[in-house]
């Protein structure tokens, strides 16, 4: 069993409260909350199998926060996943909210190419989320002070006829409307949203 502690506290969403692992800087756990189902867990987890069978060797970069497999911890049954850091210094990446929020060191253009690379490599390997808040978006800083945007909560779809797994038409337009629904069509725009 995996003993988790308020040290290792990362931050909580609607679903989940995440924790560093204990044993493993390099993976989350993901702990669900009491009101979340288990079917939900599995719908989940349904997609990150289906994933496990992609050439990972085919993307540009990690582009999502991968899941590894399901833990005892002290706080119940947790859902391990990769660990975002940042490559100068080994912190835990900062969300693309934050760094949207508050003064940033990243220009906007940074930013921008960033999340142009990230909706290419969502529509070239056809992978998709729910839920593309700047909350569930991490901003990995590179050794090279490059960017990595990584998706790391949302992942999934609940299409029940996925033609968007199939064909690459209906995947760029999946895509496409997801920005358009969370606000990613420009940085201006995002702001804005968050805001509200």
């Amino acid at each position: 069993m995996i003993q988790l502690s308020g040290e290792h506290y990362i931050g909580e969403g609607d679903i989940r409260v995440c924790y560093e692992h204990s044993l493993d800087k390099s993976l989350c756990i993901k702990i669900p909350r009491p009101e979340t189902t288990r079917a939900y867990t599995e719908k989940e987890l349904q997609y990150f199998k289906k994933l496990s069978k992609r050439n990972k060797a085919k993307f540009n970069y990690p582009f999502y926060s991968d899941f590894h497999n399901e833990v005892e911890t002290n706080y119940g049954l947790g859902q391990v996943f990769d660990l975002v850091r940042d490559e100068t210094n080994g912190h835990i990446s900062k969300t693309l909210e934050f760094y949207l929020t508050n003064d940033s060191p990243i220009s906007d253009e940074q930013l921008e190419t960033a999340l142009d690379e990230l909706r290419s490599q969502m529509i070239t390997h056809r992978v998709f989320t729910r839920d593309l808040r700047a909350r569930n978006i991490c901003c990995k800083i590179k050794k090279d002070a490059a960017i990595e945007l990584i998706i790391i909560d949302g992942i999934g779809h609940r299409d029940f006829f996925p033609f968007a797994d199939w064909f690459h038409y209906f995947s760029k337009k999946k895509i496409d409307r997801t920005f358009t629904k969370w606000h990613f069509n420009s940085l201006e725009e995002q702001r804005e949203f968050l805001e509200k």
